[in-house]
């Protein structure tokens, strides 16, 4: 993964299903995301959890409504 690819998928996602909101704050070259869960203002809330960038994209969309 080149910088700009992980510098994109920092921020806010919402979970596809459940609405669940995270925030992206680590991304590395490994392919590995650093996320934290969020209320609706945007404060964490939640345990610091590792995924997958690839399990990231298929579950979560970009943004918070």
């Amino acid at each position: 993964m080149t910088a700009k690819e992980r510098a994109r998928l920092h921020g806010f996602w919402t979970h596809k299903q459940t609405g669940e909101r995270i925030a992206v704050s680590r991304v590395t070259m490994y392919g590995e995301a650093h996320a934290r869960t969020v209320d609706s203002l945007g404060h964490e809330v939640g345990p610091k959890e590792i995924m997958l960038v690839r399990d990231l994209k298929e579950e979560y969309v970009r943004g918070m409504p």
